[in-house]
């Protein structure tokens, strides 16, 4: 299964990425192997932080690599403090929450989990937060957003859940946009129907849709669930 809690055998970065908000400067805390930072499309700028120095070594050269506790990063870090900015942290897991007796290299305890998220509480920033389905979790971040999904880990199938306090409501990448595997089947379908149907239009036609797209866009009409109504995509 490669590195312990790594998100790309699993396939968690999948659901990982399809909630992500648009955003200029991406912070991954706890980056490990990397495989949400590397998988994303790239942000403006990307910070990775981890307290392993070798997993840093492997990141792609535009990233800023910053070998460090995540907590302190948090409180004394270089990265603008807005909603531009994106922090996806992946902490180990919660010892409660685990069947495999496996360890990270770092480990925290559940004070440190505590200190964590109320820093994640505090940021001003889009936070995502991924783990195990936990009660000091949902009681530490009553209020935020939460989605569960099915992995493959180690030790099974596994429910893993991420927090986050934002609305997912305008996507940063479409490529994983669904609730799963068949969701995003149907998802690429329905695109491939409209974009054909759409290219089939007269010149005119398609400047008009795609005008009153970008104008409904700009004042709240097309959300990410959403998308435009009335338009017949069936061809």
């Amino acid at each position: 299964m490669g590195y312990l809690g790594s998100k790309a055998a699993s396939g968690a970065f999948k659901a990982i990425i399809a909630i992500m908000p648009p955003h200029d400067t991406y912070v991954e805390l706890f980056v490990g192997s990397g495989a949400v930072l590397r998988r994303k499309p790239p942000a403006m700028r990307s910070i990775a932080v981890d307290l392993d120095r070798s997993v840093l070594r492997s990141l792609p050269p535009s990233t800023m690599a910053v070998c460090g506790e995540a907590i302190a990063y948090l409180d004394t870090g270089d990265y603008p403090r807005s909603t531009r900015t994106l922090i996806y942290a992946d902490p180990p897991y919660l010892h409660s929450t685990r069947t495999s007796r496996h360890r990270y290299r770092y480990e925290m305890t559940d004070l440190q989990h505590r200190c964590l998220l109320r820093r994640l509480k505090q940021s001003r920033a889009h936070v995502i937060l991924s783990g195990y389905p936990s009660a000091l979790y949902d009681a530490a971040l009553t209020g935020w957003n939460t989605i569960e999904f099915q992995a493959m880990t180690r030790g099974g199938p596994r429910t893993e859940k991420l927090w986050f306090n934002f609305e997912p409501d305008r996507v940063y990448w479409s490529t994983y946009a669904g609730r799963n595997f068949t969701d995003r089947q149907r998802i690429k379908r329905k695109a491939a129907r409209w974009a054909a149907h759409y290219g089939r239009l007269p010149p005119g036609e398609r400047l008009a849709i795609l005008a009153a797209l970008l104008t409904s866009t700009i004042t709240g009409g097309v959300s990410a669930r959403g998308g435009p109504g009335p338009i017949d995509a069936t061809g």
